[in-house]
């Protein structure tokens, strides 16, 4: 009787991971990875990442103190990881339909710690409001821009490479144009340009190219950590910029 239940139970099992399995979407692949660079599953296990692996929604990238990791996301954006950088995607979806965003398609990540250097795709540049990028003091929401963005324990800090860049927050707003840095430093000081900063970034260099891993390295598996919610932060579709990428710094709890 035990084992006449048991196999369909097991079965069901098999069947439910499956389709897990199925549903999770394919965001990315890795182009290059060097030092310790890791996969954290939703489950939490690490594997290592390495050239032509695969990155799923839910995932966590994650960069050792030597770390580095490039990533190519199906939509065509880019995206280089720092040393020592946590980079999850809460939820991705690109239906590639005629090489063109639909409105279902979208990109909502969190920068958890660390560096980033990315490259919008066809989802940033079509469907502005289906993408973001959420950390502890801001939401970054682009449009067909590039730029760098730091975050730290003295706050954040954003380069604009090309287009234009919004920083606000409730205590006011800041436009940082192309060669200019941006830096915020929590909810209750308005964003300020740093002057002389980023000057020296040019179109094209945002994505340093990055040396081919001699051999993956695998760090200790990480908790995957509760799911972002990508309404957060929402791009405000009033501003007179709306061109423009937007970091808007929620009021704390």
């Amino acid at each position: 009787m035990k084992a006449a239940l048991a196999r369909p139970l097991a079965m069901a099992a098999l069947a439910w991971l499956a389709g897990a399995a199925m549903a999770a979407e394919l965001a990315a692949g890795v182009v290059f990875a060097s030092g310790a660079t890791s996969i954290v599953a939703t489950d939490g296990v690490a594997r290592p990442a390495s050239r032509g692996g695969e990155i799923y929604a839910g995932e966590t990238v994650e960069t050792g103190g030597d770390g580095r990791a490039q990533l190519k996301f199906r939509d065509g954006a880019s995206l280089s990881l720092q040393p020592a950088s946590r980079f999850r995607i809460d939820e991705y979806r690109f239906s590639a339909g005629g090489g063109q965003a639909d409105a279902e398609d979208k990109g909502f990540f969190s920068l958890l710690k660390g560096g980033l250097r990315t490259i919008s795709g066809l989802i940033g540049k079509v469907r502005r409001d289906q993408y973001r990028v959420n950390t502890v003091v801001a939401t970054i929401g682009i449009r067909g821009t590039e730029y760098s963005a730091q975050l730290g324990e003295g706050g954040l800090a954003v380069t604009t490479v090309s287009g234009l860049v919004e920083v606000c927050n409730p205590a006011g707003c800041v436009l940082v144009h192309p060669g200019q840095t941006a830096g915020a430093t929590g909810p209750d000081r308005k964003p300020e340009i740093k002057g002389g900063e980023g000057v020296a970034v040019k179109p094209g260099e945002v994505l340093p190219g990055l040396p081919p891993t001699t051999g993956p390295a695998q760090e200790p598996p990480l908790p995957a950590g509760p799911k972002a919610s990508p309404a957060a932060g929402e791009v405000n579709p009033t501003s007179p910029n709306r061109g423009a990428t937007t970091f808007s710094v929620p009021p704390p709890r």
